[in-house]
């Protein structure tokens, strides 16, 4: 049987083998359609984007030499020097842009993200197509040629140039029309191809894994059951044994039990009381007498007896004598109050003594003091829970000011979106509504304020956006947006602010730096609000290891005891504790000095090896 059993094995194990080798090939497969899908995917995109590019350059073609046309036609006799003027500039500028993106589109060009790979059908379009291109461009050019040489050109002189660029504009124009739509039509084609392409990859994917469930599954599950079987008949087995076994050891099991429960160390446990098979206690240990204020009278004690405020004294007292009846002992904690009404407990055994009838002869309470051990437990559970009330307690204390900064932000920005920009944009949209056109001199004057005023709306905005997050700081790092913000802010107040830095400093990675102008910006605003000083320093320095910035201010200070409990204390100030908070998101360390009457100082200190400085 051993022989077959062998054989058997090292089959079964060759079949796993076998389709765990299955296995791994198809899930190769599936993983490579997936690599190939995916990279193909990826390719297709890519040539999307050049494609809605092309058509957009394409696009706006038509619009440059309709404008070429339009500003052509705007030129008259009765026109000034800075009239002719303007139309020259408007001229060149559509003439270049037109020039360039024409060439882009047959050529390629980086700059507008063109590249040189037309179809055989739009190259034949354009051949169309440049004839009038090149009379029209040399057309406007002659035009801009004669208004740089003389502006005050007489439109005679000008008629012929404009003429030839009104008749090739309109050839061009059709032209146009046709390459936009090929290049729309190529572009179709490129998103049905790849359609075509995301149903064929998944057919494979669907085919590969209809192989896998016939070819792999399928034959596994079936040689898991039969093994399953086997190993369920080797079970029924293995259990008649266990009960032949088991009845010949359970009478020396049973006398193993009760031996090593009677012979216990010494010192634990020790002999409580001694009762008859009923449970009336007989004897009472002298220390465990003093403990509970018990002794043996003429009245009859129970085992329960002996133990104060027990919980359902009669249930536990059925119980033992139910255990031992049956040949066995009783153990458990006991939970009680001694003779001075103080919780005790103790790890107590009821064990039975037999006579030579081998009958319950008495019982044997021995037991330990555990009552110090559970007070322990108590008290680790309590620190423990008074940990776990604090912990959340700080988290709510914390989301309570998240959302109340959200909220003033908030606050903050509507106003300045409503103070300001909204009755800038108020006051321009009037400014717009009494232009007279009839009017020419106050129509201009009238433009010329909702330009100013345009301006100063830009000009809040800006502000705004700014006091969000300076573009800055994303732009060129934290040692430019200090620069600008201290710069910026200088501009609004009448205290004097001076940014100082000995060297340039490299860039850190986007959270670090955003923490870090989070923490100096709530640290200038602090100080300017509360300090009442002449001058605020801002001071960045740089060694080997550490990044380190000061806010500096020489005004009345405050009492450094107020910060203390900032943790769980919402007097120490919402600005403090997001600075502390986010000197902790970022490992820094920030240290706060300051006196009544002598100024404060706030130094924020950040580790470099955790802020990985970036190119």
């Amino acid at each position: 049987m051993s022989l077959t059993f062998e054989k058997e094995s090292k089959l079964t194990l060759n079949r796993f083998s076998r389709l765990g080798t299955w296995y791994m090939l198809a899930l190769s497969c599936i993983a490579t359609v997936a690599i190939i899908g995916q990279v193909l995917i990826q390719v297709h995109l890519k040539s999307q984007l050049s494609d809605s590019r092309v058509v957009n350059v394409a696009g706006k073609q038509r619009m440059l030499s309709q404008k070429i046309a339009k500003t052509a036609l705007l030129l008259n006799e009765e026109q000034g020097m800075d009239w002719r003027r303007k139309i020259l500039e408007d001229l060149k500028s559509s003439v270049h842009l037109w020039k360039i993106s024409q060439d882009g589109l047959l050529k390629g060009n980086d700059s507008l993200g063109l590249s040189k790979n037309n179809s055989v059908s739009v190259i034949a379009l354009f051949e169309k197509v440049d004839e009038p291109f090149v009379q029209l461009y040399e057309s406007a050019s002659m035009l801009i040629s004669s208004l740089q040489k003389n502006p005050t050109a007489s439109i005679d002189s000008l008629k012929n140039s404009i003429n030839n660029i009104l008749i090739n504009e309109s050839r061009f124009l059709l032209g146009m029309e046709s390459i936009v739509l090929q290049y729309a039509n190529e572009a179709q084609d490129k998103v049905t191809m790849l359609s075509r392409l995301e149903y064929f990859l998944l057919a494979i994917s669907l085919l590969a894994i209809l192989l896998e469930l016939i070819f792999i599954f399928r034959p596994t599950t079936r040689q898991v059951n039969e093994t399953v079987n086997k190993l369920f008949d080797s079970e029924t087995n293995a259990k008649k044994l266990t009960k032949e076994v088991m009845a010949l050891y359970s009478s020396l099991e049973k006398s193993y039990e009760q031996v090593s429960h009677i012979n216990q160390p010494i010192d634990n446990p020790t002999l409580l009381a001694k009762s008859d098979k009923g449970g009336t206690v007989l004897f009472i240990a002298p220390s465990f007498a003093m403990a509970v204020n018990k002794t043996v009278t003429d009245e009859p004690l129970q085992l329960c007896d002996l133990f104060d405020k027990l919980e359902q004294p009669d249930d536990w007292m059925d119980e033992v004598i139910d255990m031992v009846s049956e040949d066995r002992f009783w153990q458990g904690e006991i939970h009680f109050k001694n003779g001075q009404e103080k919780e005790c407990w103790v790890n107590a055994y009821v064990v039975p003594t037999f006579n030579a009838q081998h009958e319950v002869a008495e019982l044997l309470m021995m037991g330990s003091d555990i009552t110090l051990r559970k007070l322990a437990e108590q008290n680790l559970d309590q620190k423990t829970m008074a940990e776990i009330e604090k912990k959340i307690n700080q988290q709510k204390f914390r989301s309570v000011l998240i959302l109340e900064g959200q909220e003033e932000e908030r606050k903050r920005i509507a106003m300045d979106i409503h103070d300001g920009i909204g009755q800038m944009l108020t006051s321009l949209k009037f400014q717009i509504e009494s232009i007279d056109l009839t009017a020419q001199e106050k129509a201009f004057q009238k433009i010329d304020e909702v330009r100013l005023l345009t301006k100063q709306i830009i000009k809040e905005v800006r502000k705004v956006t700014f006091n969000l997050k300076p573009p800055v700081l994303g732009d060129y790092g934290l040692q430019a947006a200090l620069k600008v913000f201290t710069k910026e802010i200088g501009k609004l107040i009448d205290i004097k602010l001076s940014f100082i830095t000995e060297e340039e400093i490299p860039r850190l990675t986007q959270k670090i730096e955003n923490n870090i102008f989070r923490i100096i910006q709530e640290a200038i605003n602090n100080a300017i609000k509360y300090s009442e000083a002449d001058a605020i320093e801002i001071s960045l320095q740089q060694n080997k290891h550490e990044l380190i910035l000061i806010v500096t201010d020489k005004g009345k200070g405050f009492n450094e005891k107020i910060l203390a409990s900032r943790s769980a204390n919402i007097e120490s100030g919402r600005g403090f504790f997001n600075m502390y908070e986010r000197t902790e998101y970022i490992n820094g360390n920030l240290e706060v000095n300051s006196q009544p009457g002598k100024g404060t100082s706030v130094i924020l200190t950040v580790p470099l090896h955790s802020a990985m400085a970036v190119e």
